[in-house]
């Protein structure tokens, strides 16, 4: 779980995984210069993605209050190997301190945590300026598949859905947030997102749109994946 108050929360932390990130790479031992110049060739191709997950609630809805807000810590200890879950609008004193509007609302690793909407909204305008995403003011995740990006200031985002939390509930797509992020963690961690990356890779940006909303819709019960996938519906979308 990462404090989020500012857009660029999120590209720093992705830029300093990125820089973390060795992924896959071609080495050889002792070859000639014409060898080395390909392996660099190879190396550049190659897409070293991260699997985000942005977190848009507010403490002050009940939804809120009753599926996520008890769970954030849980979230945080659980996610930090797998996935980044950043949540919009939360930060520590020292980051927030920016905002007339904080309040505190729960404590994630020992530290309080405080809210604020004017945050929230700050985070909200920056994601709608940069994609076709419109928020619905209600408790909605953005799932992105994000790559490696030249500008200091950016990230590349390769696909990314949006669900409506709140609809999904309604739905029965899940029996609790927290059962729904702990099915991401898990796939996050998995062969078949690594497989789905690699496929969608060669395949270009339509397959990697497809392979990510494919990948969640795996892991709703069966009904309901069946029922998502008939339209581009409302819960869960590609944006």
């Amino acid at each position: 779980m990462i404090e989020t108050v500012k857009y660029s929360d999120i590209v720093e932390t992705i830029k300093q995984d990125e820089k973390r990130m060795t992924g896959r790479s071609f080495c050889f031992d002792s070859v000639d210069s014409v060898t080395q110049n390909l392996m660099a060739e190879m190396n550049a191709k190659l897409k070293r993605h991260t699997l985000v997950a942005v977190l848009f609630c507010n403490p002050g809805t009940q939804f809120c209050k009753d599926e996520i807000l008890n769970s954030l810590n849980y979230f945080h200890k659980r996610s930090k190997n797998y996935i980044h879950i950043f949540c919009c609008g939360f930060g520590v004193y020292k980051k927030s301190t920016g905002f007339d509007d904080i309040q505190q609302v729960v404590n994630i690793d020992g530290d309080p945590w405080f809210y604020s909407d004017a945050a929230l909204v700050d985070v909200v305008e920056s994601f709608e300026a940069k994609t076709n995403w419109r928020y619905s003011g209600e408790n909605e995740l953005l799932i992105l598949d994000v790559i490696p990006c030249g500008e200091p200031s950016e990230v590349t985002i390769n696909n990314a859905i949006v669900c409506n939390l709140e609809q999904m509930k309604t739905d029965k797509a899940f029996t609790s947030v927290r059962s729904l992020i702990e099915s991401l963690i898990r796939f996050a961690a998995s062969d078949e997102c690594a497989d789905a990356w690699e496929f969608s890779d060669r395949q270009g940006i339509g397959a990697a749109k497809s392979s990510l909303k494919d990948g969640v819709l795996s892991l709703l019960p069966k009904s309901v994946e069946a029922l998502y996938r008939k339209s581009e519906g409302f819960a869960v979308r590609k944006i």
